[in-house]
């Protein structure tokens, strides 16, 4: 599993270093803009980085198997149109991301995850609750679950902050080797400046996400690959994980 996760991790890494920081152009773009201007770039900035703290939320992942623990490496690419990504040339980002998961008695289970975002970092932790578990084909299993989500970001002197809440239900299907799976949720992103000569503004946007997807499960090998679609947005999902 270490070794899955590190060769993962170093290609994910490695792709990252291919692009330009997107935050490189924040002071820039922030200086030269009014208040309302600001307010404005900071609110459809949050809103994209919804779709980036959100990667990985809706997966479905392999049995948790005899110790109810679960890790996956995923890679979740994300199409962004904010002023200021878009000042820096940048229309898709690649979000390598760990997520692990914890069974809990009584139908409850633990969530957490990482990711590395362009020289930064994204930390989330939650739970999920099984509302009900299917042992019959076609019938789905459903459950729901509450995620929060932050990241402090720095490009260099350009700063900032964003945290995200996120709320959602899945519905997967016990279909042998096949997990199909879909999700709905709502999701509010704040993202605060920390740098420029609005160092202290924030802007926030709520979201409504929908996500479709399936794992594909070879004895302790899981694969799995989803699309979540948040306000329009489209993020991928492409992952590995093993049970135990």
């Amino acid at each position: 599993m270490k070794k899955i996760l590190l060769l993962l991790a170093v290609v994910f890494l490695a792709g990252q270093a291919a692009f330009a920081n997107p935050f490189d152009k924040f002071n820039t773009v922030m200086d030269a803009a009014s208040a309302g201007q600001a307010k404005s770039y900071l609110k459809n900035l949050a809103s994209d980085m919804s779709a980036v703290m959100n990667g990985g939320n809706y997966g479905v992942s392999a049995g948790l198997g005899l110790l109810n623990f679960n890790a996956s490496a995923r890679l979740n690419t994300v199409k962004v149109d904010n002023e200021i990504m878009r000042a820096e040339g940048t229309s898709q980002l690649l979000v390598p991301m760990v997520n692990a998961s914890l069974g809990l008695p009584m139908g409850f289970e633990l969530l957490g995850k990482y990711a590395y975002f362009y020289d930064s970092n994204i930390y989330g932790l939650g739970l999920k609750y099984y509302v009900y578990e299917s042992e019959v084909m076609f019938i789905p299993s459903v459950t729901v679950q509450g995620v929060y989500t932050m990241t402090d970001i720095a490009a260099g002197t350009n700063k900032l902050s964003a945290n995200n809440i996120a709320l959602g239900a899945v519905a997967t299907f016990p279909i042998p080797f096949v997990t199909p799976y879909a999700g709905v949720g709502y999701d509010r992103t704040e993202v605060k400046a920390k740098s420029s000569i609005h160092d202290g503004m924030t802007g926030s946007a709520d979201g409504l996400s929908y996500s479709l997807g399936v794992s594909v499960s070879i004895l302790v090998v899981n694969g799995n690959v989803g699309v979540t679609y948040t306000d329009g947005i489209p993020s991928y999902t492409f992952g590995l994980n093993i049970g135990f």
